[in-house]
C-alpha cells in the first residue's frame, strides 16, 4: 500500500502527463522534426513540475516504441503516416506513462479509433483481483470485430518506483507469449497500451535499429575514473529510468557511453518493428488500483 504522499505523487504525475498528452498532437504534422516533437514533450512535463520517466518516444508507421531523437537528429514527420507519442513523467521515482497516436494524412486514420476503443474496454476489464488475461481478451476480440489485429508480442506492464516496467504483462492478445497468470492487486500501478495493425499483417514486432534510449544494466559503480563520473551523473539524475542519449551532451565523462555499452554497464534499446512493416497505431493509459476502485490517473 502506498503512503499518502505517494499517492499525491502518483496522481499528480498522471496529471501532468494527461496535460502533455493532450498537448502533444499539436507538435505533430508533417515536416515537423522528430527532435522538436521530443523536446517540447520533455519541456512540457519539466514546466508543469515533473521530470521525464523516460525519452519522449516518437515512432513513426510500423515502429511501434521505443524511438527517441539523438543528438543532431534529421527526422521529419513524413506526409500520409501514423505518429505514436509515448509521454512518461515522474515525481520521485513515482511515474505514470501515456500514449497518443496521431494521423498525418495516413489512409490508416481509422486504426487510432481501434486502438483507443480498445484500450477503453480493456480498463473496464480491470477488476481488483480480477484475472489479468481478462484484458487480453477482452481487446484482441475487439479489434478483431473492426476488422485489424493487435500486435501478439507488445503488452502493457505494471509500474513501480523508478521502474517503467516491472515485470507483470498485461496482454493485448487472448493467448500471447510467456504467462499472464495472475490477478490485478490493489494499490498497483498499471500502464494498458493496445497496439492495432491491418489485418494482413503478421501482427507481431521484431527489434529494429538501436533508438537512442539507454538505462543502466549494471549498479556498480565502474572502476575507470571518467567512466564512474559519468555513472554518478546517469544514477543521480535518472536512477533507473530510461533515458536518451541528447540527454547526456555536455555531461562528465559523456563520450565513455560506447565504451559503457561495450562493457555492458549500459542498455541501449533496439526500435520495435512490425514484421511486416505495416503501420501500427496505439493508445494507453495508467491506471492506479486502490482498494475499492480503478482509477484513471493520465
Amino acid at each position: 500500500m502506498f503512503e499518502e504522499e505517494e499517492v499525491e505523487k502518483i496522481l499528480k504525475a498522471g496529471k501532468i502527463v494527461r496535460a502533455v498528452r493532450e498537448a502533444a498532437p499539436k507538435l505533430v504534422f508533417e515536416g515537423a522534426r522528430a527532435i522538436d516533437i521530443c523536446n517540447g514533450v520533455e519541456s512540457e512535463v519539466r514546466r508543469l513540475g515533473g521530470e521525464p520517466a523516460f525519452p519522449c518516444n516518437v515512432s513513426i508507421d510500423e515502429v511501434g516504441a521505443h524511438y527517441t531523437s539523438p543528438p543532431g537528429d534529421r527526422t521529419v514527420i513524413p506526409p500520409m503516416s501514423l505518429v505514436k507519442v509515448d509521454i512518461g513523467a515522474h515525481i520521485d521515482g513515482f511515474l505514470a506513462d501515456s500514449a497518443v497516436t496521431v494521423s498525418v494524412g495516413s489512409e490508416h486514420e481509422e486504426m487510432i479509433g481501434v486502438a483507443e476503443g480498445a484500450l477503453a474496454r480493456g480498463i473496464q476489464a480491470v477488476k481488483i483481483n480480477g484475472p489479468i488475461a481478462e484484458v487480453g481478451a477482452v481487446v484482441e476480440k475487439y479489434v478483431r470485430s473492426m476488422g485489424f489485429r493487435p500486435i501478439r508480442n507488445l503488452t502493457g506492464h505494471q509500474i513501480a518506483p523508478y521502474t517503467v516496467h516491472a515485470g507483470v504483462s498485461i496482454p493485448n492478445v487472448s493467448e500471447g507469449p510467456g504467462a499472464f497468470g495472475g490477478r490485478f492487486q490493489p494499490w498497483s500501478i498499471y500502464a494498458l497500451e493496445p497496439f492495432v495493425t491491418l489485418p494482413d499483417a503478421r501482427g507481431v514486432i521484431q527489434e529494429g535499429r538501436l533508438g537512442n534510449i539507454l538505462h543502466l544494466a549494471k549498479l556498480k559503480k565502474p572502476k575507470d575514473a571518467g567512466q564512474r563520473a559519468l555513472f554518478e551523473h546517469i544514477y543521480g539524475s535518472y536512477r533507473t529510468l530510461p533515458f536518451a542519449r541528447r540527454w547526456l551532451d555536455g555531461k562528465p565523462g559523456a563520450e565513455l557511453a560506447g565504451a559503457m555499452l561495450a562493457g555492458r554497464a549500459l542498455y541501449e534499446y533496439p526500435t520495435l518493428v512490425e514484421a511486416s512493416h505495416k503501420p501500427i497505431a496505439q493508445a494507453e493509459h495508467t491506471l492506479l488500483t486502490t482498494d475499492r476502485e480503478v482509477l484513471i490517473i493520465t
